[in-house]
């Protein structure tokens, strides 16, 4: 809750194996938002699967009360990208698990379903209490598993569940329109009454899509703190306010190396886009300088090292150009490029 901005915020996840259609349903959200939804976030591989996550802030304005905002990611599908899937799960208050309905995917369903269930575990949550839906996707291909087929092997919990198509976006907004629901009767139930306290009006969206979900969510209570006035950090080296990194962080991936990723995060968090490209691009010419290789140039040790010389090559071009014309997608894109690097030198 932020009392100051008059907002509860919900973060949810949506999960599942690789190309099931998470980024596919987020997709579809994005396009039946309008006004309400923000700036649609994808990094994926060369291959269009989400690598990190796709993140849309979703706000669901109120006539009175506060305003529901809604933030959705997508997990990485693939297997050996868990460390990432847990990073993106810290901190969900819901997830919709999306299936693919066909045959041939049902280990990989069921793989990303234990995983899901054993991350849950390891955070402390209880996956047959938490807010919490399945999407079968997929059900316009021809011989696909019978809706019974697949809730007698992947629904144990007895959770909501909803037939997809998120090719052509049908079923997604009710799945949508499920999980906030759960999510909501769960801020409703962990927010304490008070005296003061006034009712959260989910009945007047400021979009087609708000209105939709907020006609499927109960109204919770939500209480109006005074608000707390934000410590003054102090200036750090490069002018850039020192803050402890809190929330969703890629740091997080690297204990007790992470420092340099952190800086670059907290450089985009202050919309200090150029400053935050020319850190990642020191960051990842330290990583290629620390290689041992008889290779003398960083665009071959960058090679080397995995990283797609294209990518290394326009980071290099970013850190030269004026702040000016630095954008917060060419920040991401530095970003995602260190991130890489980090991962890949430490399977050496």
């Amino acid at each position: 809750m932020n009392a100051a901005a008059r907002e509860i915020s919900a973060k949810i996840v949506y999960y599942g194996p690789g190309l099931s259609g998470k980024t596919t349903s987020l997709q579809r959200v994005h396009a039946t938002a309008g006004n309400a939804r923000g700036e649609l976030v994808s990094l994926s591989t060369e291959g269009d699967r989400t690598l990190f996550f796709d993140y849309l802030p979703l706000k669901v304005e109120q006539v009175r009360g506060l305003t529901l905002r809604l933030h959705l990611y997508t997990v990485p599908g693939q297997v050996f990208y868990d460390a990432t899937r847990k990073l993106v799960l810290n901190g969900a208050d819901g997830v919709v698990f999306v299936a693919d309905s066909q045959p041939l995917a049902m280990d990989s369903n069921l793989e990303s379903m234990a995983n899901l269930e054993t991350n849950l575990a390891e955070m402390g949550v209880d996956p047959a209490t938490f807010p919490f839906v399945i999407q079968w996707n997929k059900r316009d291909l021809p011989g696909v598993l019978p809706v019974e087929a697949l809730r007698a092997r992947l629904n144990r919990h007895a959770v909501p569940e909803f037939p997809t198509v998120a090719s052509r976006g049908e079923g997604v907004l009710d799945a949508l329109k499920g999980i906030t629901r759960l999510v909501v009767r769960d801020l409703k139930a962990r927010q304490p009454r008070t005296a003061a306290a006034r009712p959260m009006d989910l009945s007047a969206g400021g979009s087609e899509l708000a209105s939709r979900i907020s006609a499927a969510a109960d109204a919770p209570g939500a209480p109006r703190p005074a608000p707390t006035p934000a410590p003054q950090p102090a200036p750090a080296a490069g002018g850039l306010p020192r803050r402890e990194v809190g929330g969703l962080s890629f740091a997080r991936l690297f204990p007790g190396e992470g420092a340099a990723v952190a800086e670059v995060e907290l450089a985009i968090r202050e919309r200090a886009f150029a400053p935050a490209i020319r850190l990642a691009a020191r960051a990842v010419e330290e990583i290629l300088a620390a290689l041992s290789t008889p290779e003398s140039e960083p665009a071959a040790r960058a090679v080397l090292l995995g990283l797609d010389g294209r990518e290394y090559l326009r980071l290099g071009r970013l850190a030269t150009r004026p702040d000016g014309a630095a954008s917060e997608q060419d920040a991401l894109f530095a970003l995602h490029l260190l991130v890489a690097a980090k991962v890949k030198a430490e399977r050496i």
